[in-house]
């Protein structure tokens, strides 16, 4: 009993200390903190590193001038990325693998401690104390030697040949005069990207739909639900499926080139014949997936379940 009593009052101290620090962005406001203006996080970050710490993350980040990251955690685990700030004064943060590649951005607040700051979420919950370090101590700007990845182009090419055509059509008026009006016809261009639009619409949300062949390349479908759907020769290349629902799907023969499927779900998918070569499949679920004469060079198959080499 005397040695329960002791490790209470042991404890005490880490249990207020944990109580009178500030859990959400709300109580720091209200302590007279205010956070850093866009400003401010540039020059605080640019060409430096921080050391972020939070319950489930452990790492020092090199921020880069142009825009990119580099990472190093307590276990030597590296990673790449983006960098930028937002207009409502939020570091946004985006890893190429970390966090499934999602962008998070945060609101910076100053610690008491000189040199630290403390990270809040963008819903005001606090996600964890960052410490500033100048320059680049872990040499980490060496990751961003290597090549860039590929570069989207469709956009500059709807912009550069997906103007509108104009019809002309003339009549009549009272006074004998002829009046020519014009009006807007979609270009061919237009017509197929509205439908295309339409198609990965659809595909968001499609469990069992027959989508055999159909061309979905670099289509944005993070978190669709595809469950039992018929995929069969489709192309997926260079689309982002991260945390897609794909149980049971028909894949045979499918292209997933460079295809994001990180946190996917293929529980019972059928990937026979399919070309996964450079996908990202970290953390996929390939529980009793069919993998005969699958493709998977380059794949990134890290921490991917029930998949065996």
């Amino acid at each position: 009993m005397i040695r329960f009593f002791f490790l209470i009052q042991l404890m005490l101290p880490i249990f207020l200390v944990q109580a009178c620090a500030p859990v959400n962005q709300n109580q720091i406001i209200a302590s007279g903190q205010v956070p850093l203006t866009s400003r401010q996080l540039f020059d605080m970050v640019s060409n430096n590193s921080l050391h972020l710490e939070a319950v489930d993350f452990d790492a020092t980040l090199f921020f880069n001038t142009d825009g990119t990251l580099a990472a190093i955690d307590r276990l030597k685990n590296r990673d790449v990325g983006k960098w930028d700030i937002s207009s409502e004064n939020q570091l946004c943060i985006k890893y190429r693998t970390w966090y499934y590649g999602d962008t998070k951005c945060y609101r910076v607040f100053p610690a008491e401690t000189g040199g630290k700051y403390i990270l809040f979420t963008e819903n005001g919950a606090r996600y964890c104390t960052a410490e500033f370090l100048t320059a680049d101590p872990y040499n980490l700007s060496q990751q961003l030697g290597k090549p860039k990845g590929k570069q989207y182009l469709r956009e500059q090419f709807v912009r550069k040949n997906g103007s509108p055509v104009f019809n002309t059509s003339s009549r009549k008026e009272k006074n004998g005069k002829t009046k020519t009006k014009t009006k807007n016809i979609p270009s061919k261009g237009q017509a197929k990207n509205n439908k295309r639009d339409d198609l990965i619409r659809i595909a968001r949300n499609c469990p069992g739909c027959n989508l055999q062949g159909i061309n979905l390349k670099d289509a944005r479908l993070i978190g669709a639900n595809l469950k039992g759907a018929n995929l069969a020769g489709a192309d997926l290349s260079g689309a982002n499926l991260r945390r897609a629902d794909l149980t049971g799907a028909n894949l045979t023969g499918a292209r997933l080139v460079a295809t994001s499927l990180a946190g996917a779900v293929l529980i019972d998918a059928d990937l026979s014949n399919a070309d996964l070569t450079g996908s990202n499949l970290i953390k996929a679920k390939l529980n009793n997936a069919v993998l005969n004469g699958t493709i998977l060079d380059g794949a990134n198959l890290e921490s991917a379940e029930g998949y065996r080499n």
